[in-house]
């Protein structure tokens, strides 16, 4: 009885092996077959189908993208360029005309809007058209907005719904509409990012 019991056991573990290398090589084939036109880094994984259409676009190392109920879209003609360990939820939209840059661990939550120009002016006025640089370990919330010329500095937490008008400085976290800072982030020595999955990968502050 335990000679059986072990055989079953074993082969539901390999069954489990075979499932995850199966998903696991689909997602990355995906993710080459979607990103055939950018040159991207190690382990590409793209689950959906996002419109990924940009014609100057690099990606770092391990770069995640989703599209599901809501498409996401990242497409234009300037330059377009993420580090290593970004994702991009479903919904997200972010297009190029003059240049994005993303750092690297940066991840953006559903729908967020992410462009460098206006596309069209008001009151006769030009339309502005500046460069958006995102620094590294940034979280972007839920439907936020990051209009033409900002500069994102390191580990910065945009909450959801923000529009982020100007420059924010390093480790703040910033809200509302237009967006301001809220307060200072405090992170322990060694933690690169704003965001984290459980567990985090952090050390932990320590309690007063």
């Amino acid at each position: 009885m335990c000679r059986v019991t072990n055989k079953t056991s074993t082969l539901r573990r390999r069954r489990q092996e075979l499932t995850w290398w199966r998903l696991t090589l689909t997602r990355q084939a995906r993710g080459w077959w979607t990103l055939r036109g950018v040159t991207h880094g190690k382990r590409p994984v793209v689950l959906g189908k996002p419109v990924v259409d940009a014609s100057d676009m690099v990606v770092g190392d391990d770069f995640k993208v989703w599209s599901s109920l809501r498409p996401t879209l990242i497409s234009g003609w300037g330059r377009i360029r993420f580090g290593d360990r970004c994702f991009v939820n479903t919904g997200t939209t972010i297009i190029a005309v003059e240049e994005i840059v993303v750092g690297d661990d940066v991840a953006f939550a559903n729908e967020v809007y992410v462009m460098d120009s206006d596309s069209h002016g008001v009151e006769g006025r030009p339309h502005k058209q500046a460069p958006v640089h995102i620094g590294d370990g940034c979280w972007i919330g839920a439907r936020a907005m990051i209009l033409p010329g900002v500069t994102l500095g390191k580990r910065v937490l945009v909450a959801a719904g923000a529009v982020v008008t100007r420059d924010v400085p390093d480790d703040c976290l910033v809200a509302g509409n237009p967006a301001r800072v809220v307060r200072e982030l405090t992170y322990p020595p060694g933690c690169k990012r704003a965001w984290h999955d459980d567990p985090c990968p952090c050390p932990k502050i320590a309690s007063a």
